[in-house]
């Protein structure tokens, strides 16, 4: 008798693990008679509901618009309005974004379930991805994947001036270098990842020449890099912010510039027009670009402690014609005296080049490059 209680407490104590991973969050939903919320035909639970079900109520928090959930021994990290996931190192992507209506959060309930179901406590974390992705079929690394940095303005285009003198090409290309050597330095053992640069020095490329570029050396990742300045160069301005377009366009013919480096080639963002053609474009540079701007607006979340003004949808010039993922970064706005002086310290450059680094390295471990 006692041995068929011993057998029966190894055997429980054995599949309580398995039991954990075991989550359904539908299930667990109508047992605790949890609402669902129909987002835009999407099945939604509060974050309130979700941290019940998982007794992680004493065990989250948030920053802003960023949340962090300990749960069996891994943190989980997301933000409003975003489709990445980080749970431990990995990233993974939702099919829509968590929302936040009226102050309260909202998430996902068929992608989450996903996610939670295949997490298991710290000491028996697998080594493989938690849930699989419908990814294409990849060739086997090393593979051949070519990133253009582009450090914005340059020559007689000095772009934003601070109150002190900084000026935007010169913070731009300094960063721009940085994020060349860390990139090459992580992906130094895989020799299919090229790095090139739109310009390696204090000259001017007109933004015709960058997109051209981007087209003839056949770029995998466009990324430039800006300084921000507020129209009036308010000192108050501050923040972060990463842009992606809606709409790409390939042209044999690349229409002039007259314009500002950061030029939107549309009149209103909001525009009949571009609504149209947002609707129609449904190319995956346009969805990757988006992911590539989350990967890099959260690393730099995660190492700035200036406002995140978020990811955002800009037709600027060489976002709209370079035909591959291509995303534009404002690290910081110049007009700023603190921010000037921030950028000044070279430790402060260094932090920001590697999390931008990271956020493109993000996206090559998504696209299974490295």
């Amino acid at each position: 008798m006692k041995k068929k209680i011993i057998r029966s407490f190894l055997l429980l104590t054995l599949l309580f693990p398995l039991y954990l991973s075991a989550l359904n969050i539908r299930e667990e939903m109508k047992e605790r008679k949890l609402p669902s919320y129909l987002i835009e035909n999407t099945a939604y639970i509060s974050l309130k509901g979700l941290l019940r079900i998982i007794g992680a109520e004493d065990s989250w928090g948030n920053v802003e618009d960023r949340v962090f959930i300990g749960y069996q021994g891994t943190e989980i990290k997301f933000k409003v309005n975003s489709t990445s996931v980080m749970i431990g190192q990995q990233v993974f992507m939702l099919d829509v974004p968590v929302k936040e209506v009226e102050g309260e959060i909202f998430i996902p309930v068929d992608n989450f379930n996903d996610i939670l179901s295949g997490i298991t406590p710290a000491s028996h974390v697998s080594q493989e991805p938690f849930f699989k992705e419908n990814k294409p079929v990849k060739s086997a690394k090393p593979q051949n994947f070519t990133i253009l940095i582009d450090p914005g303005h340059g020559g007689n285009d000095a772009g934003a001036i601070g109150h002190y003198g900084l000026r935007e090409k010169e913070v731009n290309l300094d960063i721009a270098r940085r994020i060349r050597d860390y990139l090459k330095k992580e992906s130094r053992h895989n020799s299919g990842v090229k790095i090139y640069m739109t310009r390696e020095k204090d000259v001017a490329v007109s933004l015709v020449e960058r997109v051209q570029m981007a087209q003839d050396i056949q770029a995998d990742v466009f990324f430039s890099v800006h300084t921000n300045s507020s129209r009036d160069r308010r000192p108050d301005a501050d923040g972060f912010e990463t842009y992606y377009s809606v709409v790409k366009e390939e042209a044999v013919y690349l229409p002039a510039v007259s314009y500002s480096e950061e030029a939107d080639t549309e009149d209103e963002e909001t525009s009949t027009v571009s609504r149209m053609l947002e609707e129609l474009n449904t190319s995956s540079a346009v969805d990757e670009s988006r992911i590539l701007a989350d990967f890099v607006q959260e690393r730099l979340a995660e190492r700035l402690l200036t406002p995140d003004r978020g990811t955002k949808k800009r037709s600027f010039y060489v976002l709209k014609y370079t035909p591959m993922p291509a995303v534009l970064t404002e690290i910081g706005f110049l007009c700023n005296p603190n921010m000037e002086c921030n950028l000044r310290d070279i430790e402060v450059r260094q932090a920001i080049a590697e999390a931008l680094a990271n956020g493109v390295l993000d996206y090559l471990k998504f696209r299974d490059v490295l």
